[in-house]
């Protein structure tokens, strides 16, 4: 094949080729996660999908502006450019990373969003840990708000990748900050399970997977390190066009596992540790949200249980049916009524028929059976 006919060509003179090829399997497979964590929670979804399907829709934001810019010569050398055309690739890349903040604040969103629909189901218990992450959620939304300012106030979108030491005044130190910041909210992230987590009655390797799956995102620190690291080179650099190329490669790795690892806690292998009789429940493969509980006797917990939504039809092993009042009539004339025990250990979760995905706490109960006189109903 000829050198002019190659797609994205990589010489001494062009390094396009390698941020086309990084640029274009990043978004692929971004895509790809998207569409299986929307299999894996079908008919779950909630405002942690909501936020990575945005962090998807924005991270595909982001690579149209980097194809526009490579069109327009970035990664070339400057002495092959004209004036317009770094004018052009300059507002492309500028506009690249503002969706580079927009991908990896709803990314956030989404772990943060995940997190509060695991661990802060029962309000009496889990109070501290619903306002740790609503105000992670905050903070995220802060960091985005704050580092979309720091990389445009006083800056020159078309001299992008002209003379950035001239087009936006103290470049490496904003890099810093936004870096910074984004790493302690990492890091924010990864922590904040363990502390939910540990002081639960579990197995010690069932906590391990929830570390684990939630420590999943540690690579994101390094990759927005480096990402740090060669916007310093290029921002001393005479030849930006060509010397940015390592700075957005690593850009498109943290953002790829960035939305990976936002997924990585709904595959359902994860989600089934939470199935460990040890006080916590989840339902993965029924479409209910909360259990009832189909043992008899004179007091038990719940076991073998069947989702609400199908309470009413569900048939115990004892020939005991349920009947829409909430009281269980035998075939032998004997009404049997569930009292709740006193030694519940959390307030019961109102499901409203929901889909969604709820952690809860077990239930006892005190069963006691009543003769049936004649004559009554």
């Amino acid at each position: 094949m000829a050198e002019g006919s190659r797609f994205a060509p990589i010489t001494d003179v062009d390094q396009s080729g390698f941020l086309w090829i990084t640029s274009i399997l990043c978004m692929v497979y971004s895509v790809l996660i998207v569409i299986v964590r929307l299999h894996i929670k079908w008919n779950m979804y909630g405002a942690d999908d909501l936020t990575a399907f945005l962090a998807t829709f924005f991270q595909i934001g982001q690579v149209v502006p980097l194809f526009v810019a490579m069109k327009h010569g970035l990664g070339r050398s400057r002495e092959l450019l004209d004036a317009s055309s770094v004018e052009v690739a300059g507002k492309a890349t500028f506009a690249s990373q503002i969706f580079l903040i927009l991908t990896l604040a709803c990314a956030k969103g989404s772990v943060a969003a995940l997190m509060l629909r695991l661990f802060t189901r029962d309000m009496k218990v889990t109070r501290k840990s619903w306002v740790l992450c609503h105000a992670t959620i905050g903070l995220v939304i802060i960091w985005a708000i704050g580092s979309i300012v720091a990389v445009s106030v006083s800056c020159s979108p078309s001299a992008f990748i002209k003379d950035p030491r001239n087009q936006c005044k103290n470049q490496v130190t904003r890099w810093r900050v936004i870096t910074t910041f984004n790493i302690v909210l990492e890091l924010l992230l990864m922590l904040l399970p363990i502390f939910f987590i540990w002081p639960i009655q579990m197995k010690r390797y069932i906590k391990l997977q929830v570390v684990i799956a939630f420590g999943f995102r540690l690579p994101v620190v390094g990759f927005s390190a480096a990402h740090l690291y060669y916007v310093s080179r290029y921002s001393s650099s005479a030849n930006v066009s060509e010397d940015i190329i390592p700075a957005m490669l690593y850009q498109q790795f943290e953002l790829f596992w960035s939305l990976l690892a936002a997924t990585m806690p709904t595959l359902k292998a994860f989600m089934r540790s939470f199935n460990s009789g040890f006080g916590m429940e989840i339902d993965l493969d029924g479409y209910g949200s909360a259990y009832g509980s189909h043992s008899h006797g004179s007091r038990g917990q719940n076991r073998g249980s069947y989702p609400l939504q199908s309470l009413q039809s569900a048939t115990t092993k004892g020939g005991v049916s349920t009947s829409k009042s909430g009281t269980l009539k035998s075939r032998d004339g004997i009404a049997l009524r569930g009292l709740k025990d006193k030694s519940k250990t959390a307030a019961s979760v109102n499901s409203d028929g929901s889909q969604e995905l709820i952690i809860q706490r077990d239930v006892q109960w005190s069963v006691y059976s009543e003769e049936i006189q004649p004559g009554r109903s």
